[in-house]
């Protein structure tokens, strides 16, 4: 009877092990989907990024609030931070790839820029770098759209030029369309109306403005953008 009870003991110890497991099992993150959403994420939003892999903490419990840090590795080097907030004890997370030496998040390049642009001129000016992810690669440089154009006296800036400087530093210009004046504009509608205008005639202002179709750069000085290094990569 001794040996029995012994027996029954130790069966119901690995009864409630096993319920202890997996319960365990049940209340934590599924690592291998969420590292597979972010990968498929930032190669489809950038056209020159290819991930080798995106590597998480195994065993993260659910709970609302909680963060962890996920490292993406770029094909064929450079490894990045990527950081994942848990929404709430359900599994869903929301993940944040911040700016580095190796990448570039250019939804936050768009939004300084729009910043430093405001402050500069005193004129809203809604910014497009085309996509979302970009190699951080000193020395190479990269065009943003402004949208719409914006109006600065005779000139438009159409769109900003950006520069990684060696050190990691993003630096910004404006290029710039001259604007032809409204006289001008009327004066060679006249002109091509026929009326027995001779030729020539009606054309005023300087060959500039004449010229008014050409895109011209404009570089009013270095305006730092944003310092893509992050320490550490804690912020």
């Amino acid at each position: 009877m001794q040996r029995t009870g012994m027996r029954s003991v130790y069966r119901l110890a690995l009864l409630f092990g096993g319920l202890l497991t997996l319960t365990g099992c049940f209340n934590r993150l599924d690592i291998d989907a969420i590292e597979r959403e972010i990968e498929t994420e930032i190669e489809s939003q950038s056209r020159r990024i290819s991930l080798a892999e995106v590597r998480c903490p195994r065993d993260v419990y659910r709970q609302s609030g909680a963060y962890f840090r996920c490292v993406g590795h770029l094909r064929p080097e450079g490894q990045f931070t990527i950081n994942v907030t848990q929404q709430d004890n359900q599994g869903t997370v929301d993940w944040d790839v911040p700016s580095s030496q190796v990448i570039l998040n250019l939804a936050k390049v768009e939004a300084k820029l729009q910043e430093d642009f405001a402050q500069q001129f005193s004129k809203r000016a809604i910014v497009d770098c085309g996509e979302l992810y970009r190699v951080n690669q000193p020395g190479e440089q990269f065009e943003c759209q402004v949208i719409g154009g914006a109006n600065l006296g005779q000139d438009a800036v159409t769109a900003l030029l950006v520069r990684v400087d060696p050190e990691g530093n993003l630096n910004w210009y404006e290029v710039r369309e001259a604007i032809a004046p409204v006289a001008d504009a009327a004066a060679e509608t006249e002109g091509q109306s026929g009326e027995g205008s001779p030729e020539g005639a009606g054309q005023t202002g300087t060959p500039e403005t004449q010229e008014s179709g050409a895109p011209r750069e404009r570089i009013a000085g270095t305006r730092e953008v944003e310092r893509p290094r992050v320490p550490g990569d804690d912020d």
